[in-house]
């Protein structure tokens, strides 16, 4: 593609994306070229076309299997297994300079959202990548840090039906990245959808950010919600430990595993900005991929690593917890019901004792503010210390039933724990702040470039107003 007299402005635009790309861990900012002014000048994408989904049987499926009662991980999307590799599929584009761009759309016809899975994934040091929607929402960008050193990476969902995937490879590494696609998710329900709350929620769910969340802003920090491997929803929760190092340790229920740990993503702070009306919240604050340490069904419990910690500019917080067998007289709970936003639910009544398939559990006889869905699997319940006490298994709480939730306890999960949570620290921790760690010092970003035509040929200087955000120290 000819483009040799049009290369200030591209330039340009490269130099923004590798300057806003340095600074971070897992997600590192800038914007994909072809969400910019100059897009025209990279050669058409070619898109990759998958089948059409039989939506309406899919949620009579899924209301079926729902009948039984448990809160089991929930299903938004149907897997299309592919074969799709940089040097197979897509287009490159070569700019003057030797830098290189591969792109390749990927359209599931009706879909509400896309995610998908690199079963290889292996990009040099100083080359980037983003995954963009037609609507201008974007995911990255992605570094060779990005999976955490393992050949594989899940991606989380953006919305819509066709998705962008952006390669950028200096000259000095052409040829060095690998990648190829395996998996790809197609959402046959909406997580973003504004008619019904934002997503597919019961009314009776509180927003995080709603006043019943003011005493809880720390903890709220520290619950995310996963995709397990491409088409299910839990929610889980990062725990501190003994040594107060930051380690990712991650909470979540046995019953949400499955065999492709290592590709499931993490999606932090979706919390709506507003109480009511529920508007969106970032999307961007991801980590992918953790490592399974420890799980069991007889309590339904299952501790993760994940691969990365969230990095600084996420602002999470490693919950506390208490491992003794003293019941709470207060519950909270924090979770993503039906893959919906951040949710709180509350209990003022005192944990009993309880049995869920067998399993010695915390009971919450009744949420007085809030419930659980599907979804919340694996979410936590927190004491009146604030101190979380166990993980969701199941029950048969929701906005037309407000009783009866069992919780996997944590003092009966505990031996399987301490080895990573520490026993060094007795029956309690208390909470920790990831800005403990020691800040990130260069970490200025691009995020804008405007009064700058599309095209700019011929001319001998060009005068652009570019944006600049200091992101830390």
């Amino acid at each position: 593609m000819p483009v040799s007299k049009c290369m200030k402005v591209l330039t340009l635009l490269m130099a923004s994306a590798v300057c806003a790309q340095v600074h971070a861990q897992i997600a590192y900012g800038g914007k994909a070229l072809g969400l910019l002014p100059g897009a025209a000048l990279l050669a058409p994408v070619p898109t990759v076309e998958l089948p059409h989904v039989d939506r309406d049987a899919l949620i009579a499926e899924d209301a079926l299997n729902g009948s039984i009662g448990v809160k089991g991980p929930y299903r938004f999307g149907v897997d299309h297994p592919v074969d799709l590799a940089m040097d197979t599929h897509g287009t490159w584009t070569t700019l003057r300079s030797g830098e290189r761009v591969w792109r390749l759309a990927i359209r599931c016809p009706d879909a509400s959202s896309i995610n998908f899975n690199f079963t290889e994934y292996r990009i040099p040091e100083g080359a980037w990548l983003f995954i963009h929607n037609d609507a201008g929402d974007q995911l990255g960008a992605y570094t060779a840090n990005s999976n955490g050193g393992r050949p594989s990476m899940g991606v989380s969902l953006l919305p819509g039906e066709r998705i962008t995937i952006e390669y950028h490879e200096p000259a000095h590494l052409a040829g060095q990245g690998h990648l190829r696609i395996g998996k790809v998710t197609h959402g046959y329900r909406d997580p973003f959808a504004v008619a019904r709350d934002l997503g597919d929620s019961g009314a009776c769910n509180i927003n995080v950010i709603c006043p019943e969340g003011d005493e809880w802003r720390d903890q709220i920090r520290s619950v995310a919600i996963l995709v397990n491997g491409g088409s299910g929803f839990c929610t889980g929760t990062l725990l501190n430990n003994c040594a107060e190092d930051g380690t990712p340790y991650f909470l979540t229920a046995d019953h949400c595993l499955n065999d492709q740990v290592a590709n499931w993503t993490f999606r932090f702070n979706w919390d709506s900005p507003a109480c009511d009306p529920t508007e969106n919240g970032p999307m961007d604050q991801t980590v992918s991929g953790c490592q399974l340490l420890v799980n069991s069904a007889g309590t339904d419990v299952a501790l993760l690593q994940l691969n990365t910690a969230p990095p600084e500019e996420y602002y999470v917080y490693y919950s506390g917890w208490d491992r003794s067998p003293v019941p709470a007289t207060r519950m909270t709970g924090i979770h993503h019901p039906r893959g919906d936003i951040k949710k709180i639910s509350h209990s003022e009544g005192a944990a009993v004792t309880g049995t869920f398939s067998g399993a010695d559990c915390w009971r919450v006889s009744v949420w007085d503010a809030g419930t659980t869905e599907p979804g919340s699997s694996g979410s936590g319940l927190w004491n009146q210390n604030k101190q979380l006490v166990g993980q969701l298994f199941g029950g048969a709480a929701n906005c037309a039933n407000s009783v009866d939730d069992y919780y996997g306890r944590l003092d009966v999960s505990w031996p399987l724990l301490e080895p990573w949570l520490g026993a060094s620290c007795g029956d309690t921790l208390g909470g920790w702040e990831a800005d403990q760690v020691e800040p990130i010092v260069f970490d200025a970003a691009i995020t804008s470039i405007t009064n700058i035509a599309e095209l700019q040929c011929g001319e001998d200087s060009i005068s652009p107003d570019i944006t600049l955000k200091n992101n830390g120290t």
